[in-house]
């Protein structure tokens, strides 16, 4: 006989008695985890409430939905519409009066129909609002940027891509928002040396500009080089700078602590000397795909004592001018020389042997370095945590021992394209911080040397294995028993993959991504597996999977609801299974080429269903399968079609499959 509980007891809950302090910290330790915070909300009442008043930051996938998600959680300072591909000026209406007093923070980067009536309400309600991001807004013109001007405590402001936005709008944000901090204008074609001059006149507090590809000329630099507080300057692609504009610095720019001159052809050493004088200061230079790094351009930079990060991606670079590098005064942290022609041992080695506190090096695509090289780097910079060396072709397998007996701090390695083999992987798996490791098209690698790696590398979080052909279903066993935290792994195109590699995989509860393209053996029972325990799934590629068909993709639909891009493409998946996806409320790219059981009328019916859609890449042949007013009304909710012109490979009568939209819509 059960015992009664006392009258006293009947209807106690002790959670209520926990003070609101400490939910929230339980709340603060769960936030890396939105499954475990939807569980921790629906517990109980007092659980859901606190968890309504906890929340800031909030990332709604449909804008229908904003109401009632604003009215659960009324202190959301963050927002971030970029799911949202439309986002309507009543829409942003609503917004500014349910989050009138909390809102600080609003990222509009990816959505469209935005205007100046929905900005303006947003700037006047909104009083605390510090940060807007309306990149890639095409549509935007001055008028909008009147009313973002009236947004007066706006601290950072994102307009990248704006091109209809002018000197005229630019110059309403520099005498509306003074308190601006930063401000990226990258691709505003639109915007000159006159809006440029005017924010650095009147927003006397800017620390970050970003000038990226604007027609702006040597005009606009002076005022900027004023700023008192100016620390990050960002003139990529800017080609109407040269030597004679960078001249200005010379009167000084002590606050300027990086400088991004990337792509500027016409700057060489004549204009990188004035630096010398006026930026100090300088910790980030940037000179890639730029003029050839000669000596006389290293030697123009040795006295900046306080330079911690250079970039010369893609530049010619000299013998002489690596060798000047290597003499600089400064003690560089990171070096980065990814696909500079004319980077040899010598060179190479005369700037490690000297820079010995390097944490990040990058020598991707360097062809013509040797064992030499990384003999040099791994007994000078034993405390590098980045390694990036893709296609370096002249490095033997003996090479890479030496990076696992010295480089023990390792966090990244890309070895994409090299000679490394299972020895090679024995010696790497000392190096127990490892995250990050990129083993793509390593033909000589096995099993064997992925076993050392699951034993050694149990912090890996990221492993790339594209097209490494001798992979079988050992190697990633060991991977997944050793490293539960995976988060990425790409097994594309090795071939020998089966169901018992998904089946590990699917003890990785925290596994993100998945690509396993190309793998022929894999059937719909390891995705199931897949979906049923990596609840965080975001990205699945299946591509050229003959065995994935619909039985997938139903446990897809049940356990995946954060799957947000699928490629199904040359699977055997119908329009039973496309249509089950219509359940993952996330779901929002999707490419299906060459599905031979797909029919105009299964298509329809998916793209009407899965509601949050915005990018669909189909072949070319059904858009004219298809009614035109599907494709405009799925165009006008938000979805972007990519077509492909491919042959199809089942023969397709158009008379039969063409539909009227009517069958299809009420």
């Amino acid at each position: 006989m059960k015992k009664q509980k006392p009258d006293n007891l009947k209807g106690f809950n002790p959670f209520y008695q926990l003070p609101q302090e400490i939910i929230f910290t339980i709340l603060d330790l769960l936030n890396s985890n939105p499954l475990d915070i939807k569980s921790f909300s629906l517990a109980c009442k007092s659980f859901y409430a606190a968890e309504s008043k906890h929340r800031t930051s909030l990332k709604p996938l449909r804008q229908e939905h904003l109401p009632s998600i604003l009215s659960r959680y009324p202190n959301i300072a963050h927002l971030h519409l970029t799911r949202c591909s439309r986002v309507s000026d009543t829409c942003l209406s609503f917004v500014s009066h349910a989050c009138a007093s909390s809102l600080r923070s609003i990222d509009l980067s990816r959505t469209h129909l935005l205007s100046a009536s929905g900005l303006l309400g947003l700037a006047l309600n909104c009083n605390n609002l510090v940060e807007i991001d309306l990149s890639n807004a095409t549509e935007l013109k001055d008028s909008a940027m009147a009313a973002v001007s009236q947004a007066k405590n706006l601290e950072k402001l994102w307009l990248a891509r704006c091109k209809s936005v002018t000197d005229l709008g630019v110059g309403c944000v520099a005498v509306g928002c003074r308190k601006l901090k930063s401000i990226r204008l990258k691709w505003c074609l639109g915007v000159g040396d006159l809006g440029v001059g005017l924010l650095a006149v009147k927003c006397n507090h800017i620390r970050y500009l970003d000038l990226s590809y604007l027609p702006i000329t040597s005009k606009c630099l002076s005022p900027i080089l004023k700023l008192q507080h100016l620390e990050d300057l960002v003139l990529e692609g800017c080609f109407g700078i040269d030597d004679d504009s960078l001249a200005v610095l010379k009167h000084g720019c002590n606050s300027l602590k990086s400088l991004d001159v990337s792509t500027c052809q016409n700057i060489s050493h004549n204009g990188l000397s004035s630096l010398v004088s006026g930026a100090v200061g300088l910790q980030q230079l940037n000179l890639a795909h730029g003029s050839p790094v000669t000596s006389s351009l290293a030697d123009s930079l040795k006295k900046f004592s306080m330079l911690q990060s250079v970039k010369l991606d893609g530049c010619l670079i000299s013998y002489d001018g690596l060798k000047t590098i290597g003499n600089w005064c400064a003690s560089l942290r990171e070096l980065s020389l990814s696909k500079c022609s004319g980077v040899t041992d010598e060179g190479l080695s005369s700037i490690v042997t000297r820079h010995k506190d390097l944490r990040k090096l990058d020598i991707t695509c360097c062809r013509k370095i040797t064992d030499v090289s990384i003999s040099r780097i791994t007994n000078s910079c034993n405390s590098l945590t980045s390694l990036r060396m893709e296609s370096c072709t002249l490095v033997s397998r003996e090479a890479f021992v030496l990076i696992g007996q010295r480089c023990h701090l390792l966090e990244e390695l890309d070895l994409t394209d090299n000679e490394v083999d299972d020895k090679g992987l024995k010696y790497i798996s000392r190096c127990s911080q490892l995250s990050n490791l990129k083993l793509g098209i390593c033909l000589n690698i096995t099993d064997e040397g992925l076993i050392y790696i699951g034993r050694g590398c149990s912090k890996l979080l990221e492993l790339d294995l594209y097209r490494s052909v001798e992979i079988t279903d050992s190697g990633i066993i060991a991977i997944a028993q050793g490293c539960p935290g995976l988060e990425m792994i790409n097994i594309a195109y090795c071939k020998d993959i089966t169901d018992h590699s998904l089946l590990s995989l699917s003890k990785c509860s925290r596994l993100k991504t998945l690509e396993s393209r190309g793998c022929s053996m894999i059937t719909s029972l390891g995705l199931t597996a897949v979906a049923v325990g990596c609840k965080e799934l975001t990205k699945l590629d299946v591509k050229k999977c003959p065995n994935i068909d619909d039985a997938g993709m139903l446990p897809l639909a049940h356990f995946s609801q954060n799957l947000r891009q699928i490629n199904l493409s040359h699977s055997s998946v119908t329009d039973i299974g496309l249509l089950s996806l219509a359940g993952i409320s996330c779901l929002q790219n999707i490419t299906i080429l060459h599905l031979k059981s797909l029919t105009p009328t299964g298509l329809a019916a998916v793209l009407l269903a899965c509601g949050g859609l915005t990018k669909v890449k189909l072949q070319a042949e059904f858009k004219w399968l298809l009614p035109h007013r599907l494709i405009e009304h799925l165009e006008a909710r938000g979805c972007t079609f990519q077509w492909r012109d491919k042959v199809l490979q089942v023969e397709l009568d158009p008379k039969c499959w063409k539909l009227r939209l009517e069958d299809l819509m009420p």
